[in-house]
C-alpha cells in the first residue's frame, strides 16, 4: 500500500511540475523542435504565472534583484501565438550619436545604398569593415549569443581580459531571435545595460537556430518570405536600438559557412540583414566568411600561420575547436587596441 501512495504522491507530483512549467516546456519544444504546442487555455496561463511568482519569491530570499523577465511576464498575459514581453526603446539623441562616435578611430565613410545593395545581392561577397575603436580605461564588453558564441566567449573572455579588459557572458544554447516566446535577447540586453553602465561595446554571435518559420499574431510566417524577413530584420534592428539608447557599439559577427549546403544557404539569408543593418546604422560587422573558408566553401580546416592545416571546427560542422573559438576572438581584436 505505501508503494502505491509513494507512486500516486510521484505522479501528482509530477503533473504539478508539468502545469507550473508548461510555458517554459512548450517554449522548450518550440524552440529545439520547431513544433508548437500550446493550448490555449487559461488554467495553464495561471500557472505559468505562478512559476514566475515562486522565482521572484526566490530572488527576493536570496536578495537578488528581478530579472526584467520575471517582472514582465507576472504583469502581462498574451496569447501564446504573441510575443511575451515587448520592449519600449529610446532612440538616442544627435548629441548621444556624437558623444559615441568620438571614440571611433578611421571610421570609414557611410555606404551609399547602391553599395548596400551590392553587397547583400551577391552571397559570395563578404563585407571587410576596417575600422579600429580604441578601448578606453573601464570600459567593459557584453557577449550575447548562442552555442557558436558559448564556445567562442571562451577564448574572447581570456583575451580581452589579456587587454584589461572584463566582458560579461550571456551566451546561451538554442536561443535566437526567431523565438523570442524561449528566450528574449532584446530583453536580455536592455536588462543588463541598464545594470552595468560599464559596458560600451556589445558583440553579437547568434543565427544558427533562427531558420525556421516564425508565429507571430497567430499567422505562421514561413522563413525568408517577405513577412518573416521584415520580422526577423525589425528583431534585429531591435537589438541595435538598444545599444544605441545606451550608446554602445555593436560588433556583429557573421554566421560562418557550416558543413550543410541547405542550412548554409539559410545563413546566407541572415547574414545578409545582419550585413544591411549593420551597415545603415554604422556599427562593425565582423567578417568570418573569408577566414573560415576554403574556395569560398565551408571546410574543417584552415592554414595557420606556418601553412599547417589546423582544425577550427568540430565535427558536427557548425561549432568551433578551441583553436577556432581562439581564432574568431582573433578577428574581434582586429577591430580594437587599448593603449
Amino acid at each position: 500500500m505505501s508503494v502505491l501512495r509513494f507512486f500516486f504522491i510521484l505522479i501528482v507530483v509530477f503533473i504539478l511540475v508539468v502545469l507550473v512549467m508548461n510555458q517554459s516546456i512548450s517554449s522548450y519544444i518550440e524552440q529545439k523542435y520547431h513544433f508548437v504546442f500550446y493550448p490555449q487555455n487559461d488554467i495553464l496561463k495561471e500557472a505559468n504565472s505562478l512559476k514566475v511568482k515562486l522565482e521572484q519569491i526566490r530572488a527576493i530570499l536570496n536578495d537578488e534583484p528581478l530579472s526584467q523577465n520575471n517582472k514582465t511576464q507576472a504583469d502581462t498575459k498574451t496569447n501564446d501565438d504573441e510575443e511575451i514581453i515587448t520592449l519600449s526603446l529610446e532612440l538616442p539623441t544627435q548629441d548621444e550619436n556624437l558623444s559615441l562616435e568620438n571614440n571611433i578611430l578611421d571610421v570609414n565613410q557611410s555606404l551609399n545604398e547602391e553599395k548596400i545593395d551590392e553587397v547583400i545581392k551577391d552571397e559570395n561577397i563578404s563585407f571587410i569593415d576596417n575600422t579600429k575603436i580604441q578601448i578606453k580605461e573601464g570600459e567593459e564588453f557584453l557577449l550575447i549569443g548562442d552555442s557558436l558564441m558559448q564556445g567562442a566567449a571562451i577564448a574572447l573572455s581570456r583575451d580581452l581580459k589579456g587587454l584589461g579588459i572584463k566582458a560579461t557572458d550571456l551566451s546561451k544554447q538554442n536561443t535566437g531571435l526567431s523565438y523570442k516566446s524561449y528566450f528574449n535577447w532584446a530583453n536580455a540586453t536592455n536588462s543588463a545595460l541598464n545594470n552595468n553602465h560599464r559596458i560600451k561595446y556589445l558583440v553579437v554571435l547568434l543565427g544558427v537556430n533562427d531558420p525556421w518559420d516564425i508565429k507571430k499574431g497567430g499567422v505562421y510566417h514561413r522563413f525568408n518570405t517577405p513577412g518573416w524577413i521584415e520580422i526577423y530584420t525589425e528583431r534585429v534592428k531591435e537589438i541595435i536600438d538598444i545599444a544605441k539608447k545606451h550608446r554602445v557599439k555593436i560588433f556583429w559577427f557573421e554566421i560562418p559557412p557550416v558543413k550543410k549546403e541547405d542550412l548554409n544557404k539559410k545563413i546566407q539569408v541572415l547574414n545578409q540583414i545582419y550585413s544591411s543593418e549593420i551597415l545603415k546604422n554604422n556599427e562593425i560587422l565582423v567578417n568570418t566568411k573569408l577566414f573560415f573558408s576554403v574556395n569560398n566553401a565551408f571546410s574543417s580546416y584552415i592554414k595557420d600561420e606556418n601553412n599547417k592545416s589546423t582544425k577550427v571546427r568540430t565535427d558536427d560542422g557548425i561549432h568551433f575547436t578551441p583553436r577556432g573559438a581562439k581564432e574568431i576572438s582573433k578577428l574581434l581584436l582586429e577591430h580594437i587596441y587599448k593603449d
